[in-house]
């Protein structure tokens, strides 16, 4: 007996307990990164604009969620857009 589809049948995505973070941004293009701030190709990064007002809910939800690509900087960041590396709480440039 082999199985090797996930719970939930072949569709279900796997659990692996971090999801992405809530989209922000024009059109909803971006993802949030901190309670203020909100990255996106094609509009780099907003910090504490309209477009990030959302993004401060998720520090009300349960699950953990993870933003941009490959970890990068020295505090603990991630890719957000080009050239851009960010973590909760600020933006620098990566060189």
């Amino acid at each position: 007996y082999i199985q090797n589809c996930p719970r939930g049948g072949k569709r279900a995505l796997p659990e692996t307990g971090i999801r992405q973070c809530k989209s922000c941004g024009p059109g909803d293009k971006g993802r949030c990164f901190g309670p203020s701030i909100c990255c996106g190709d094609g509009f780099g990064c907003l910090l504490s604009s309209p477009e990030t007002a959302h993004c401060v809910e998720e520090n009300y939800l349960l699950t953990p969620c993870q933003a941009g690509g490959r970890p990068c900087g020295s505090e603990g960041g991630h890719c957000a857009a080009s050239g851009l590396c960010c973590n909760s709480e600020s933006c620098m440039v990566d060189s």
